[in-house]
């Protein structure tokens, strides 16, 4: 598949490329059985209403997931760790108050018990850890200054 390909159909953006076991547990109940085995693409556009899409075209939008996707515009909350429900808001809040700034330590200060179900949890299918640490940098942006 050429990059073309795997342009978002709406935005033409490249999108990242997301299994579906993960789109599978993302989507909506009703919607869940529409998931088939195509490959699937998360839409990168902050300003895209597409979340998901196939080389066929088919398509999710944000509306059809369980979750927001943290990098578009108008997510609400904006999560920076979806395994344990962290929103952005509190690993900023948290780096400020307290001064802690390691990923590992933000999320036992907010949570008693971690989990990580990346694969399922997460919109992209991976650990969060890089938007994790952008909350972090946020958070000592604001603490320092």
């Amino acid at each position: 598949m050429n990059k073309k390909e795997n342009a978002c159909p709406v935005c033409c953006t490249i999108g990242q490329p997301v299994e579906n076991v993960t789109v599978r547990h993302l989507v909506k109940k009703e919607l869940m059985l529409s998931v088939d085995d195509n490959s699937y693409w998360l839409c990168l556009d902050e300003d895209c209403d597409v979340a998901y899409y196939t080389e066929t075209k088919a398509m999710f939008r944000k509306d059809d997931l369980k979750v927001p996707l943290w990098f578009k515009r108008d997510a609400d909350p904006k999560y920076a760790c979806y395994c344990n429900e962290i929103t952005e808001e509190q690993v900023i809040e948290t780096v400020v108050n307290t001064g802690i700034d390691s990923m590992k330590d933000i999320i036992n200060a907010i949570k008693s018990k971690a989990n990580a179900q990346c694969r399922v949890r997460n919109p992209a299918g991976k650990c969060c850890t890089k938007a994790f640490n952008e909350a972090i940098e946020k958070g000592k942006d604001i603490r320092d200054n």
